[in-house]
């Protein structure tokens, strides 16, 4: 019992975990649904998670040096002075009030993800605490790794690598002994990294968006188009592969 007053007088971290936490949940049921319906939920959150963060602050502490100072202040004392400043149970209650309000305005599909998520931390808490250190929920983020490849840009030619490149060549040598090897590898290379970072773009869409048919394949057409207008004033050791490329693109 005395731990558990002392975490419910000072445990601040604990209160802010839970509504970032919370804030997160909500910016996820988002990306499914209108803004509008989370506009309650979302408003409870960010003012509740207001008064918490108030008390990170110097401000509601002023004045406790020249007090702590001026007397001789326990520790017991000091930490009660704390308490008192930050009247946490206040803003528990506070709190507790705006997001039952905030969830009673819900849809019910979306209520109970957000119930859950407020009712479930604390055992996330204990899960996650020792490994995050207090560095947030960031470190959950999910990276994707995209390979930038003559294997996965298949737009123009495939075959990947053996079907385009000339480098590659004379156990991947080829490249130091010609300039029009090391030409056709450049202008391989934009042409790959154009196409693939189109695929990689595409692929940060919602579920379920989709660009018109054709559209991908015409933004790809104009984007190697532009490339090989661009290139071709320089290149002047392949000129015979801009004729051949611009007839594989169409």
């Amino acid at each position: 019992p005395a731990t558990l007053d002392l975490l419910r007088a000072h445990d601040l971290g604990f209160r802010i975990r839970r509504l970032r936490l919370l804030a997160r949940r909500a910016t996820e049921l988002d990306q499914d649904n209108s803004r509008a319906e989370l506009a309650p939920i979302r408003t409870a959150i960010y003012e509740s998670l207001a008064g918490y963060l108030e008390c990170q602050r110097s401000d509601p502490f002023l004045g406790m040096r020249e007090s702590i100072r001026a007397t001789d202040c326990s520790a017991a004392a000091l930490i009660d002075e704390l308490a008192a400043r930050m009247d946490l149970r206040t803003l528990d209650d506070e709190t507790d009030a705006r997001l039952s309000e905030g969830l009673s305005q819900l849809p019910r599909d979306l209520r109970r993800p957000m119930l859950l998520a407020y009712l479930g931390f604390p055992f996330f808490d204990i899960a996650t605490l020792p490994l995050l250190r207090g560095e947030g929920l960031n470190e959950f983020d999910p990276i994707r790794v995209d390979r930038i490849s003559p294997d996965d840009a298949t737009a123009i030619r495939s075959g990947g690598a053996a079907a385009t490149l000339k480098g590659i060549q004379f156990n991947n040598f080829g490249a130091f002994f010609s300039r029009a090897y090391r030409e056709n590898d450049y202008l391989w290379g934009r042409l790959h990294g154009a196409d693939r970072l189109v695929d990689i773009i595409l692929s940060t869409l919602p579920p379920g968006a989709r660009l018109a048919a054709g559209r991908v394949a015409t933004i790809k057409r104009e984007l190697f188009l532009a490339i090989l207008d661009e290139e071709e004033p320089r290149l002047k050791a392949v000129p015979g592969l801009f004729d051949q490329l611009r007839a594989e693109i169409g």
